[in-house]
């Protein structure tokens, strides 16, 4: 039972609230000719699998991945016969259909580059690049818009090598349409040449953040222009110019678990203080996309005349869906990209306690109170329709019980939605929280778990 006290956060919360909705992106402006749908894309080296815990676990790869909620993904290092293991544990971990693309760095071996997306895929293309490497395309429909995306793992040798290689895979992009990302491990920092390449075409989301303010990774990691995603910040999302997409944020997160320090696999940085599931950080950007409301037509890329290996799994094309209504969008601390979340007792900002003695439950586990824009509740609907879940840090999930949904008074586009901790007496560290309504997904945010 829900007391009058909750239900009433009013003047009180609005001002505990008021710091944080002042740096938080919100999507509630009136519609304009142009729609605009958010897009979360992620890339990420997995290293085959490998955590640096020297164990291959490619569910706990599926875990991180699906614990961003990204729309799509490219990834780096992947078996071809290791795309249905991370396939099928992301169909089970989101409840979503996801489909891949997976093309090899060169024949003769099963390693390459894999997108995923939950999305539909128009169409599917490849090239070789020199010194034995490839790039993946898919072009996906974002809410009635085409995407051109690609995926890519650049030479690990030599500087020179991978400048032609980004010429060879710009001049392939450019027979796709706009928009285009790129993404992958360029094995090179922001300095390089074969970056500079890169920019000169594309914008480099992660700067582009930074110069917003909404760039984000983790204390012993802080954001700048050489923010590690291994030793250095050498995987990218890269995004074309003049191509209807606007950067919102970009994150690194940390992949570490604080609490497993049995690491095998050693950097020399900050990052071996506890186990990841790759030596590599991943990179989040999301976007803004324009989409106006007549589907895009699917572009006819004018292939180079290079063998193009067999994709695994290639769906069949979905027909272009009628854009969606959007997902719930959880806010967040634009500065840290922690979630807006107090104590629904005490009104305390994170870390929160796994069980508090005085609360609204006898089972005197923790409420903790999220706010979110695009809650939109069916009539007679209540919080049984939201459906709330967490991923601790070694992939372990979570469904959290939602006790309340509801209307901050006098703020009508904003809804509180109030959950209970995980009943694990064991947990602490960061959680990845999401919330979904009528099967669409929010954002991903982070609240922090108090030791116990």
């Amino acid at each position: 039972m829900v007391t009058r006290k909750l239900l009433c956060l009013c003047g009180s919360l609005l001002l505990c609230l008021l710091p944080f909705l002042l740096h938080t992106p919100v999507r509630a402006e009136a519609p304009t000719p142009f729609a605009v749908v958010p897009l979360r894309v992620m890339s990420w080296n997995i290293q085959f699998g490998e955590g640096t815990d020297a164990v291959t676990n490619y569910d706990r790869t599926a875990s991180w991945v699906a614990s961003f909620n990204p729309d799509i993904v490219g990834l780096c290092e992947v078996p071809s016969g290791n795309v249905p293991d991370i396939v099928n544990a992301l169909n089970r971990r989101t409840g979503r259909t996801w489909f891949s693309h997976h093309v090899v760095k060169y024949d003769g071996t099963d390693e390459g580059n894999l997108i995923l997306t939950w999305h539909p895929l128009v169409s599917t293309s490849s090239r070789f690049l020199s010194a034995q490497r490839s790039v993946a395309e898919a072009t996906v429909n974002i809410g009635g818009r085409n995407v051109s995306f690609f995926a890519t793992h650049l030479d690990d040798a030599a500087s020179s090598n991978r400048v032609v290689e980004a010429g060879e895979l710009k001049s392939f992009a450019a027979n796709f349409a706009e928009p285009r990302i790129v993404v992958g491990d360029f094995n090179g920092g922001p300095d390089t040449a074969e970056a500079s390449s890169m920019t000169e075409s594309y914008f480099d989301s992660w700067n582009e953040a930074m110069n917003r303010g909404t760039a984000s990774a983790y204390p012993d990691n802080p954001v700048g222009t050489f923010t590690r995603t291994r030793r250095g910040r050498i995987d990218y999302v890269f995004y074309s110019r003049q191509s209807g997409l606007a950067i919102d944020a970009a994150r690194i997160p940390d992949g570490r678990d604080l609490n497993n320090t049995n690491v095998v696999i050693r950097l020399g940085t900050t990052d071996d203080a506890g186990v990841r599931p790759s030596d590599h950080n991943s990179m989040i950007a999301d976007f803004d996309l324009s989409v106006d409301g007549t589907p895009t037509s699917t572009p006819t890329p004018t292939p180079t005349p290079t063998p193009t290996p067999t994709p695994v799994s290639t769906p069949t094309p979905t027909p272009t869906p009628t854009p969606a209504a959007l997902p719930p969008l959880l806010l967040t601390d634009i500065l840290t990209n922690r979630a807006v979340a107090l104590h629904s007792e005490f009104m305390t900002r994170d870390p929160f306690k796994i069980t508090t003695p005085l609360n609204f439950g006898d089972d005197k586990r923790t409420r903790v109170a999220l706010f979110a824009i695009n809650v939109n509740l069916l009539p007679g609907e209540t919080e049984s329709a939201i459906i709330a879940r967490a991923v601790n840090s070694s992939g372990g999930v979570y469904s959290l019980p939602v006790k309340y949904v509801g209307k901050v008074a006098g703020y009508d586009w904003l809804w509180q939605v109030v959950i209970v901790l995980p009943q694990d007496s064991s947990l602490s560290g960061n959680i990845n929280v999401t919330i979904s309504l009528h099967g669409a997904i929010s954002n991903t945010v982070t609240i922090a778990i108090a030791p116990p």
